[in-house]
């Protein structure tokens, strides 16, 4: 049960962050600077759904001319940091460290 309702809240934060206006960063977008990279790792925490955005074509251009823009990849990057921090915490219980 704990399982299924932590993937679809990271399923419905990337679908709300894409369909917001979120843009999905890649690790080689260095003409920002170096944060856009690290926006690229807390975006690829997704796994499976960044690489689907990325092949589909989903979230890959900004679109800054949308005032929620900023707030769709915040949603985006929160989706992937919670996945892993998920991802964590399943191997912590699977190890024996807590119940």
């Amino acid at each position: 049960m704990r399982g299924a309702v932590s993937s679809l809240t990271i399923l419905l934060m990337f679908v709300l962050g894409v369909s917001i206006g979120g843009h999905i960063y890649g690790l080689r977008e260095t003409g920002e600077g170096l944060l856009s990279s690290l926006f690229g790792l807390c975006d690829m925490g997704s796994g499976v759904l960044y690489l689907f955005s990325r092949f589909a074509g989903l979230a890959v251009n900004e679109r800054p001319e949308q005032a929620t823009s900023e707030y769709g990849s915040v949603f985006l990057m929160v989706a992937g940091l919670l996945n892993l921090i998920l991802a964590l915490d399943a191997f912590d219980i699977r190890a024996g460290r807590k119940a």
